[in-house]
Formats: C-alpha cells, structure tokens, sequence
C-alpha cells in the first residue's frame, strides 16, 4: 500500500535525511536538506531544494549542490545558510574519503536567486584538537559578529560542540570547545538560538565504534545555554558545557533527528527534522516498492515555557482545516472515521480525566494517559516484528492533545507542545479512523480533515 505523504516534505524519488539551509530568502521559505537521488541509501549525498512562499503550498526544485569538488568529492554533507550582503550563503561540510581516510571540510556557497549556487571552497579546516569527524556548520549573526557551531569528536574520542567567529562571514578563526560529552563519542547537527529571552543549544548525542568508527546509536536533544557568558568567559568548565547534563530530549517518539531552526519574518523561531530513525530492518521494509522513503516533519513553532521547550505545527497550517463534524453516533461510540488518514484530532479541557485510551487506524497506533502514574504513552505496531514498540514520558498534569495525522506518519503534540511524540507508520488500510474510551463529557473533541491540493475550504 503506498505510504507517500500528503502535506510532509519529501523528494519524488530516492532518500531523504537531515534538513538543512533553513531560510527566507528573497520572498520565498527554502529548505534544503540531504539527498541521494540514485537509491534509497545514505551512499551518496548532496542537498536537495524546496521552496515555498507559505509553509503550505511546496515547489519542488531539484538538485542544489552537487559533490563536484575534490574536498566534497564523497558528500555534500549537512550545514546552514545565512544571508548577507543580499547573498544567500550556505555554509556544509565538505566529505572525502581518498584512500580510505576521512577529511572534512567546512565549506562555503553562494547565490543571489536562490537558484543557481557557486562554490567558494573551504572556509574552516578541522582543528588539531579533533578528528576529522567535524561537520554540520550551524551560522548566525550577532550584532556585528558571526558564529558557527559545528558537531565535533575531540582527539580524545569524546563528542563536543566547537564553536568559530567571523567578522566577515569569510574569514574563519576556531575560537573554543563550547561543550563537550564523557559519555557520548561524537555530536552531531548543533543549533544555537534564542526563544523567548532562553538561549538553547540543540544537539545530537551519538555513541559510535571509534575503532571500527561506525556509528551504534543518536538521538536529538536540547539543553538551556547561556552562549554570551560562555563566550564571555563569565562561565568556563561549569555544567553548562556538560552536554550529559541537564539535556532533554527534543521528541519522544520513535522518528525524529537531526532538527535545524530558522527565524521566519515575523520573528518566529521555526524548526524541521528529519523524521526517521528507523533500523536496517524496518527502513527496507518501509521502503519496498516505493520510489523515495524519508520525510520531514511538519515545519514547528518554537516557544519556551515553563522551563521546557515547546513545538507547535505553525500557524499557516491551520488554514487547512476542514471540520469534520461528530455524528451523534460517532459521539456515543466513541469511533470517528475520517474520509482518509490525513486529517487532525484536537482534544482539550482534559485536566480532570483519570485515564483513557485512543486507537488510531487499525490499531497502528495507540496513545494511553494514566493519572494516577502521570505516564502518557504512546504504542507503535512494529512492521518488521509485528509487536507493538513503546515510547512514554511523564507529565505532571493533562491538558491539551493534538495529533496530525498523514498517509504513514503521525505527530502527537501534548500540553500545548511541552511533549511531542513523532512517528512513521506502515500504512495498513486507507481509511482515517480515531478510537476514544474512557474520556468524561466534558473533555472537548475536534476532529478536522485535511485540504489536499485544489480543494477549498467548507466554511
């Protein structure tokens, strides 16, 4: 059954993985992100392109930077973009492999369309105090200053966060480790910014085989930062800098990594990742028989409350909602079927409820809340073992649940954001189908179709 999405991003054909270029240029949203458009492999990569004028409506552009150059020549490998000077820049590592061994490259391209890109070369060679797994610049600018993090492996085996400066955007010096892992053996894809007056530092903790140098395992997490003082040097060697402490996980879901942000116009702090984590196993699986596998996630607003970073579906897409009114038999039975799989459940006005349980589709997947232990959780039948995977988190108190729903993927935002829980599924049947026992009268339930492209709204 075809598992290709509705309203996510993704390539016609081949894989996709990390996002990266994320940026508003010239009137115009781009994505780029990591591409091999010969198979559905991470054996090749260079970046593919998407724009869009609304963070709804996606044109497909193609091919943007190819491996071309010897210090590229095994991989365009992930990085930002910032604009100067009416220029596009974007910043990647370069990947080569002659003779077996690694070399990585911080490399610069430019443009002034947004179509057309030309390679400038290398802007930052790996410093001696790491090897040469060195890459994903992440650039911004600060006053009349730039910075790029880059995800690091220090000669001692231990993953950390190097931090360079710029007064120009082309002229590179490295400046000092920012943060540093004892327990992990690299960092990958770090962001730097701030919402709402909090510095955040998102990175990606990956443990990996220095001897075979294969990777075993990563996830995405984020830590409260205090940048300036750091830099400053009102703040040195403290927990701050210990990458081990004090994290927290970006999604408790089963598919998610490598997110990157960027701010939209109106000063929104907005985020894409890649949705997938999926093992060998599964990946072929999921992959079989269809043209492309990977997407990304929704694009996210970000907001910092409570202490905790909160991810939202952007605002844009609220436009296309359609409301599915609850017959009064779907009412007392508790079965809501949708005309698809792309549709939203909104429910709210949950604090007083005790426990419950949602069944969405065939049962792919089940999300479960329990008061008394103050666990919500969420149970994805595994396609490869048929047995049901389980991720869960916990929460001092219920609020607010909103799921997006697509062909085979489905994104679960708790408590306004606080937790999310992203996910693919294996698409099993065509119809939506949403499954609630146990909630009080007095919960709110919202159900919504999708618009597809071309149709209009029912007002």
């Amino acid at each position: 059954m075809i598992k290709r999405q509705k309203y996510h991003l993704e390539p016609d054909r081949g894989l996709l993985n990390d996002p990266n270029g994320l940026v508003f240029y010239k009137d115009m949203y781009h994505v780029f992100f990591q591409w091999n458009r010969f198979e559905k492999n991470h054996s090749y990569k260079e970046w593919g392109h998407f724009t869009s004028k609304d963070l709804l409506h996606w044109n497909w552009e193609g091919s943007a930077l190819l491996p071309e150059q010897f210090y590229e020549q095994n991989g365009v490998y992930s990085g930002s973009a910032l604009i100067k000077d009416g220029q596009l820049r974007l910043f990647y590592t370069g990947n080569n492999k002659s003779g077996g061994v690694r070399k990585s490259s911080q490399c610069l391209a430019v443009t002034e369309d947004g179509k057309t890109f030309q390679k400038k070369g290398i802007v930052v060679s790996t410093p001696t105090e790491f090897t040469e797994h060195f890459r994903d610049p992440k650039v911004w600018q600060d006053g009349d200053d730039y910075y790029m993090v880059i995800g690091a492996q220090m000669k001692n085996g231990r993953g950390s966060v190097a931090l360079c400066s710029s007064k120009d955007a082309e002229n590179w010096k490295f400046e000092l480790v920012l943060a540093k892992s004892k327990e992990y053996e690299m960092v990958e894809c770090p962001d730097y910014f701030q919402v709402d007056g909090q510095g955040i530092l998102l990175y990606c903790p990956q443990h990996r085989d220095n001897e075979s140098d294969s990777s075993l395992c990563s996830f995405s997490a984020y830590k409260e930062f205090d940048f300036n003082d750091i830099v400053s040097g009102k703040i040195e060697d403290s927990n701050m800098q210990n990458l081990d402490e004090g994290r927290k996980k970006m999604d408790q879901g089963f598919d998610f990594y490598a997110p990157q942000t960027f701010t939209s116009p109106d000063g929104r702090k907005i985020l894409f990742a890649w949705m997938s984590r999926m093992e060998e196993e599964e990946e072929k699986l999921f992959g079989a028989g269809e043209s492309s596998i990977h997407c990304m996630t929704l694009p996210r607003e970000l907001s910092y409350r409570n202490g905790e970073l909160c991810q939202l579906p952007v605002r844009e897409l609220e436009k296309s909602l359609c409301i599915h009114k609850i017959s009064e038999q779907e009412r007392q039975s508790g079965e809501i079927i949708l005309k698809n799989r792309v549709y939203c459940a909104k429910l709210s006005n949950l604090q007083n409820e005790t426990s419950f349980k949602i069944e969405f589709q065939n049962r792919e997947v089940i999300l479960e809340y329990k008061k008394v232990e103050k666990i919500i959780s969420v149970k994805r039948k595994n396609w490869v073992t048929k047995d049901y995977d389980e991720r869960n988190c916990k929460i001092d108190s219920l609020e607010t649940i909103e799921c997006w729903s697509d062909i085979s993927s489905m994104e679960i935002f708790v408590n306004q954001g606080s937790k999310v829980f992203s996910m693919r599924m294996f698409t099993e049947e065509e119809n939506g189908k949403v499954k609630i026992s146990g909630l009080m009268k007095e919960t709110v339930v919202e159900m919504y179709d999708l618009m597809g492209e071309g149709e209009e709204k029912n007002e």
